[in-house]
């Protein structure tokens, strides 16, 4: 669960807190490892039809 506290799509900024659980091995198998996120082509929608903001970034594995 993610909630957005602050939200600024004109100089790009999101203030938010997440929320997760401890990392279990057991319940939560390893996958691919992230090596970084490029910003060059993030995204960050704010549209009147969708219900909150949307973010799509692209990662390097």
């Amino acid at each position: 669960k993610v909630k957005i506290t602050e939200f600024d799509p004109d100089n790009f900024k999101i203030k938010a807190t997440a929320y997760g659980e401890e990392f279990m091995l057991g319940k939560h198998p390893q996958g691919a490892e992230i090596k970084a996120i490029t910003y060059s082509a993030m995204q960050i929608l704010d549209r009147p039809e969708v219900e909150r903001p949307e973010i799509f970034v692209i990662v390097d594995i």
